[in-house]
């Protein structure tokens, strides 16, 4: 079966644990080629361009057998939508819908900057759909005050495929450890690059 074209905004981890945002598709004007444009969510966040066939294809077992994915870019956030796994595939589990009682991107970023989302979003949205889209928001935040706030804000949502999303678009290693150490750590992270950012910006 044929995958899917990437679409702009999507967010696909490579096979070696790094994460990307397409940015774009294009034809290559040379050889009308179709090519993936899409960027790293790590310091320094570059851009990169990649023949759309090679950015679909498979990983390569020969030369990596350890590797985890099927393919060398897996799909695993889509706006709008939850339950994904590790491999970008719907968990059956996490497909609860609240019809009627959509949580725009405002108020959901106001619930997570309370630090007591649950107060606010309660039977009203999946914790699958405010963690992923509590994830975007954290990476689109501007400053280092906000993404530790709305950090905060996603503590009970968290898990350690999520953490560890969270890790690697901050650049930060992490260590092996419980979920709520590994919580703490990137909080100590945070808590130095928002003093940092505030004591630069005086």
């Amino acid at each position: 079966m044929r995958r899917e074209k990437p679409v702009s905004g999507e967010f696909y981890r490579h096979f070696k644990g790094k994460l990307y945002q397409v940015l774009l598709t294009a034809k290559d004007s040379e050889s009308t080629k179709e090519t993936v444009v899409y960027q790293g969510l790590y310091p320094p966040y570059e851009k990169w361009v990649r023949p759309l066939d090679d950015f679909m294809a498979e990983t390569d077992r020969e030369k990596y057998p350890e590797a985890s994915q099927k393919y060398r870019f897996e799909k695993v956030l889509e706006e709008g939508m939850s339950g994904f796994s590790d491999s970008g595939e719907r968990q059956g589990a996490d497909e609860v819908s609240f019809p009627g009682q959509r949580v725009g991107d405002e108020e959901l970023k106001k619930a997570l900057r309370t630090g007591q989302p649950e107060r606010y979003l309660i039977n009203r949205i999946a914790d699958s759909e405010v963690a992923e889209r509590g994830f975007l928001m954290l990476l689109d935040a501007e400053t280092f005050r906000e993404k530790r706030q709305i950090y905060i804000g996603l503590r009970s949502y968290l898990d350690k495929r999520l953490l560890s999303n969270i890790a690697v678009a901050l650049d930060i290693v992490l260590e092996d450890g419980s979920i709520e150490e590994q919580y703490e750590s990137i909080l100590a992270c945070l808590d130095k690059l928002d003093h940092y950012e505030g004591g630069r910006l005086r």
